[in-house]
């Protein structure tokens, strides 16, 4: 998950030489589908409400990009929170294992 966010952020970073995606369709057709994939997590997290937060965030990140007063600004700060909801998913997820060990 962490990986095919961070290549969001890379595209768009003017410091990255290297291409990553062939123009700006092929990005949005592999963001579509970062979203699809993420979305189909929703059960593994149970119906987590960060997971919510995690896909408006990244919708948000996705509006900015379409949008023609694009925010690379606002882009970054929406990808990387949204790395830190993933990371707190996976924490509750590992809490809620460890009690059901317990």
């Amino acid at each position: 998950m962490h990986g095919d966010i961070h290549k969001l952020l890379l595209y768009k970073d003017k410091t990255i030489e290297e291409k990553i995606f062939e123009d700006d369709e092929a990005f949005l057709v592999f963001f579509e589908n970062v979203m699809f994939k993420l979305g189909g997590t929703t059960t593994l997290f149970n119906d987590n409400g960060l997971m919510v937060t995690l896909m408006a965030t990244l919708q948000g990140a996705m509006d900015n990009f379409k949008s023609d007063h694009f925010s690379y600004k606002k882009f970054r700060r929406a990808i990387l929170d949204s790395h830190g909801y993933i990371k707190q998913m996976f924490e509750e997820v590992g809490c809620d294992a460890e009690s059901t060990n317990s």
